[in-house]
């Protein structure tokens, strides 16, 4: 029997121990602490601070009482504006919470915009403060509220937007406690006081926002659709009004014929206006129009005069590689000597390039820009010159002139083509190597040199 017993024994004891290997590890000790270690409240408001991971008792004490009490409970109490530590203690050890009496009048609202565009992007407001830290400010927990305009949302974190114009008041609150209010308003962004402008080249125009709009001026952007053709910015508004730039318009600047879409974006709310420089397409230069049959653009006289330039190359093979310089610069100054015809200057249109070719009626200087474009347009390299002559009436007066110079076989030759239209010949005014002793140069290069005109593609303004 007392085998049996034992034996009995060392079973219940070895199950005990299989069972006891296979249970769980004992758990840890909780971590003792204070629910939160700071606290922002308003005067007046109250919060409960409790140490977790223990049940044992909690001795609270405040070391600022005026600013901040606290019960036996934990239970902690604003009392005055200011700062003070209550602190926790259990196990002989002790616990803190800063707690910060938030004084409302030391913190403001500062807006990135006063104005805020209908459907557009929103305004952020931001509370500052000389005395809390930005960190600070943002944990107190600001709040707003919008009042003068159902249209106007403002989001926790201070955003504005809005769906309908009018004025409207934001005003901030701290736990409960007014801090600031700022009087805003919501606009309708209309774009301009026109939506399509038709200037000329190199002239300038002003064109004012809508509606009497003055956005801030660095929180507009504008661009245009091409540079080459029109160029925009900003006008600066000049006032005492306001203490930061502000602008009313624009200023678009016309660089060549053709269309450039001009657009401004305020707020993320984009209007465009449509700007036809002179005749609203991109025309080619004159040679190029000549030269690739393709007169864009032109209209009226300039048409007419370009179009009898081009057949004018081609009934005479100027552009072939195989005809000579020399015999180009002869069929174009024989048919300016055929053309010739001694007007006295009394036409409306004396001057002009098409003139020149279809009257024989010009001055020096549209003969010397006359040969200039036939030239180019046959492939030649030409300069148009000018400076004092001795016109041989024996007054001992020398007078302003032009005439042209060309290239020939890497050799330059003067050619006078008023000189040769008025003798009616091609001998002493014809291609020389040296200039004429009654002819003293002032000046030589090729005619768009000469006469800039920056950014023109019609760079011979007297064609028509």
């Amino acid at each position: 029997m007392k085998k049996i017993n034992k034996i009995l024994c060392f079973a219940v004891c070895l199950s005990i121990l299989l069972t006891s290997s296979s249970l769980p590890a004992l758990a840890a000790s909780a971590t003792v602490a204070l629910n939160t270690n700071s606290s922002y409240l308003a005067k007046g408001e109250t919060t409960k601070l409790k140490v977790t991971g223990t049940s044992k008792k909690v001795t609270w004490v405040s070391t600022n009482k005026q600013i901040a009490t606290v019960s036996s409970a934990g239970k902690v109490t604003a009392v005055a504006y200011g700062t003070a530590t209550i602190k926790a203690t259990v196990n002989k050890k002790t616990y803190k919470c800063y707690i910060t009496v938030i004084d409302p009048s030391l913190i403001k609202i500062a807006s990135s915009n006063t104005e805020v565009v209908v459907n557009g992007d929103p305004v952020s407001l931001t509370p500052t403060s000389e005395i809390y830290s930005s960190s600070a400010v943002k944990k107190m927990g600001i709040t707003y509220k919008i009042s003068g305009n159902a249209g106007v949302t403002v989001s926790s974190t201070g955003k504005v937007k809005a769906t309908e114009a009018g004025n409207f008041t934001v005003s901030a609150y701290v736990h409960g406690k007014k801090i600031d209010a700022i009087g805003m308003k919501a606009v309708v962004f209309n774009g301009f006081t026109e939506t399509n402008v038709s200037i000329r080249v190199t002239e300038t125009k002003y064109i004012d926002f809508a509606d009497g709009f003055t956005p801030v001026f660095d929180q507009v952007k504008v661009s245009s659709s091409d540079n080459g053709i029109a160029t925009v910015s900003l006008i600066p508004l000049v006032s005492l009004k306001y203490s930061i730039d502000h602008s009313d318009g624009i200023k678009i600047e016309g660089i060549k014929d053709g269309t450039a879409i001009i657009t401004v974006t305020y707020e993320g709310i984009s209007r465009e206006l449509k700007v036809i420089v002179g005749a609203g397409v991109a025309i080619l230069s004159p040679v190029d129009a000549v030269k690739n049959n393709d007169f864009t653009g032109y209209t009226g006289e300039a048409l007419n005069t370009l179009t009898w330039i081009r057949e004018f190359v081609e009934s005479n093979n100027l552009s072939s590689t195989s005809m000579s310089i020399r015999e180009k610069v002869t069929i174009i100054q024989s048919y300016l000597n055929k053309t010739a015809k001694s007007n006295s200057d009394d036409t409306v249109l004396h001057g002009l390039i098409s003139r020149v070719l279809f009257d024989g009626d010009g001055d020096c200087a549209s003969y010397a820009e006359t040969f200039c474009l036939l030239s180019e347009c046959a492939g030649i390299e030409v300069y148009y010159c000018e400076g004092p002559v001795d016109t041989g009436t024996g007054d001992g007066i020398w007078r302003m002139h032009a005439w042209n110079k060309v290239k020939i076989d890497d050799k330059w030759y003067y050619i006078d083509p008023t000189w040769c239209s008025d003798l009616n010949d091609l001998q002493k005014y014809f291609l020389t190597q040296t200039l004429w002793s009654n002819h003293r140069l002032l000046e030589e290069d090729i005619y768009a040199n000469v006469f800039p005109n920056p950014g023109v593609s019609t760079y011979y303004n007297d064609l028509y």
